[in-house]
């Protein structure tokens, strides 16, 4: 492909991008994604058949930039605790780096659940037989107390990104104190999440 077409679409991409987020799947126009970057609406169907067509590859690498790489952290080979720690760590880093991004994904995912959650299915793979093995084993050890795996990983990712998704509520809660905008809210709550979980755990 010409490098010029690279670019094109790149930038149709990238424009796609900020018109779905700012409005989502309903709200978003071609046309304004076209005036962005000054190319027609042909241009856009030139490289995308339909709005659809554009959005679902908008979505699918919204999905990988926040839930990207979590199935391998749970499938290295470490001790429990850091890997619950490398957890946590990755959840927030992404949160941190593309809070608009994972906005987007809950908020489209929840409006539109028969349509894309197959989609979601398809690009993440959590694959916790492994994984809930390991909880058996540190709970027969006295290690921890028994824990579903499911329950474990969903407080993870409450504690990890529910902050930074009520991130608009949570600045008129607490006037601002600890909200500078969305997304800072999660520096240095590592510490903080790493004890609540590790501390229900070992209860």
């Amino acid at each position: 492909m010409p490098e010029q077409s690279v670019d094109t679409r790149t930038e149709i991409i990238e424009a796609a991008r900020n018109e779905f987020f700012a409005h989502g799947y309903e709200g978003a126009r071609l046309q304004k994604i076209a005036d962005q970057i000054g190319v027609t609406k042909a241009m856009i169907h030139y490289y995308f058949h339909t709005k659809k067509e554009l959005f679902e590859h908008v979505y699918t690498q919204s999905i990988r930039d926040i839930f990207g790489g979590l199935g391998e952290v749970l499938d290295q080979s470490l001790p429990l605790f850091k890997k619950i720690e490398d957890l946590v760590e990755a959840c927030l880093n992404q949160a941190k780096a593309n809070p608009e991004v994972l906005t987007f994904v809950i908020t489209e995912s929840s409006r539109k659940p028969s349509w894309l959650k197959p989609i979601f299915d398809e690009q993440v793979k959590l694959e916790l037989e492994n994984f809930e093995q390991e909880l058996e084993e540190a709970a027969s050890d006295y290690q921890i107390a028994s824990v579903d795996a499911h329950n474990l990983l969903l407080n993870i990712f409450s504690l990890c990104y529910y902050p930074v998704l009520s991130d608009t509520i949570n600045q008129s809660l607490f006037e601002g104190s600890m909200y500078s905008g969305n997304g800072s809210v999660n520096t240095g709550r590592k510490g903080i999440i790493l004890d609540t979980i590790l501390n229900w755990l070992t209860a």
